[in-house]
């Protein structure tokens, strides 16, 4: 199965396994559309992303950064979806007395 090519990015569950995907083009866009580049323009500091495919490979070493705990930003990612999904009473999870 294809992520849906309509979508700029999505997460979609592929032979038992989470897959968030989305195009490096539109991680790029993501970022120059983001709080960071904002703050940065309004100190001064213009950013640009000069090479698309070598962001997103350094965009992909942050996401597997390791905290001293074992966390990453992938792992804290889940964390809040899982309280979300706790939270609102999504379906696969319960509360046991």
């Amino acid at each position: 199965m294809t992520p849906n090519p309509r979508l700029e990015s999505e997460a979609q569950i592929i032979d038992g396994r989470l897959i968030i995907s989305l195009s490096i083009q539109t991680l790029a866009n993501a970022a120059r559309n983001s709080q960071h580049f904002f703050d940065c323009a309004e100190q001064g500091m213009q950013l640009k992303i000069t090479d698309e495919a070598a962001f997103a490979e350094s965009v992909k070493s942050a996401l597997n950064r390791e905290e001293e705990d074992g966390s990453t930003p992938i792992t804290r990612l889940l964390d809040d979806a899982t309280a979300w999904v706790s939270e609102q009473g999504e379906e696969g999870i319960e509360e046991l007395s």
